[in-house]
């Protein structure tokens, strides 16, 4: 079995404030003979500038939910 780490980055619409942010998601994947038995997500960083102006939005993290729906219907 092999073990890697993979990360992508999504365009996502975030749900709480309906404005597109990219989000950098970080898999660990265990794989065997080229087919994927585990897919685990381990981290996620959300690039929303206005998550990083004063004063500006609170992240409820609710796009996690997005992403996890795109990962079970794959």
């Amino acid at each position: 079995m092999e073990q890697k780490i993979a990360r992508e980055m999504k365009s996502v619409v975030c749900p709480d404030v309906k404005e597109k942010a990219i989000v950098m998601c970080e898999w660990n994947i265990l794989s065997e003979m080229g087919r994927i038995l585990k897919k685990t997500l381990k981290q996620i960083d959300c690039h929303n500038p206005k998550l990083t102006e004063f004063g500006g939005a609170d992240c409820n993290w609710a796009w996690r939910r997005i992403i996890a729906k795109e990962e079970v219907t794959r």
